[in-house]
């Protein structure tokens, strides 16, 4: 069987990371062989266990590398099907859903970003992204930018179907106790700007806490996922004024 298109990307980018690593591995062999000979008179060195070294390094990053590349083509290529669907007409709501796009922590030090979606049933939320930095604050942009695409929220088969990606979730209307607001900036966040966090309470005695990104309205999201109709110009929740 001819091996698919994502699996000769992820393999092509795998294998130029794996070259970069052996390229730096063998340019500290040769700078550590100019310095030793520079000031100790020193000019040789084993090639045979260093290149040996140099290729083990190669070979352990691109063993590590191509199934985290591959699953994340993967993934991507999931959603861009699922994007680029002619919705069918009897799977489009007729007022827009709403939503908000949040970041969660877990095991305490990572993160991942959702894109959430408020519909009449329960609350779905896409896994948009895994963990990120600070290095680019406006990351999350794109994903704010599909709660104001009306095409895109009332497509409801789309959106059951990017919640249903690896990582995604549903919560049922029933299941949600409360939403309560947490008026403070998160720890750790950097520049990454957001507006506090809400936390989700469960009828099991489970809580989620999502810290909200961008410049939005705590108590509009908090009304969405609670299901408490909300005026239309504030409905998607998105950028204060």
């Amino acid at each position: 069987m001819t091996p698919n298109k994502p699996i000769l990307q992820s393999l092509k980018n795998a294998t130029i990371f794996s070259l970069y690593i052996l390229g730096c591995c063998l340019a500290m062999i040769i700078l550590r062989i100019v310095l030793d000979g520079i000031f100790d008179g020193h000019w040789h060195t084993n090639w045979s266990v260093n290149l040996e070294v140099s290729a083990v390094f190669g070979l352990a990053s691109f063993i590590f590398t191509f199934p985290y590349i591959y699953l994340t083509s993967e993934s991507s290529g999931k959603v861009a099907a699922i994007l680029d669907e002619e919705p069918a007409y009897s799977n489009r709501h007729n007022v827009p859903l709403t939503g908000f796009v949040a970041m969660e922590y877990y095991a305490l030090m990572l993160n991942r970003t959702y894109v959430v979606f408020a519909a009449p049933e329960g609350i779905y939320g896409w896994k948009a992204m895994g963990a990120v930095t600070g290095t680019r604050p406006n990351y999350f942009q794109s994903y704010a930018d599909l709660l104001v695409d009306p095409e895109m929220m009332q497509d409801y088969d789309a959106i059951r179907k990017l919640a249903a990606l690896k990582g995604g979730f549903f919560i049922r209307r029933a299941e949600i106790v409360s939403a309560v607001i947490i008026d403070k900036q998160k720890w750790g966040m950097g520049l990454i700007p957001h507006c506090g966090r809400i936390r989700i309470n469960l009828a099991t005695g489970k809580s989620r806490e999502f810290i909200l990104l961008g410049s939005v309205y705590p108590e509009t999201i908090r009304d969405q996922i609670l299901g408490i109709a909300v005026p239309s110009k504030a409905a998607s929740g998105m950028e204060r004024a």
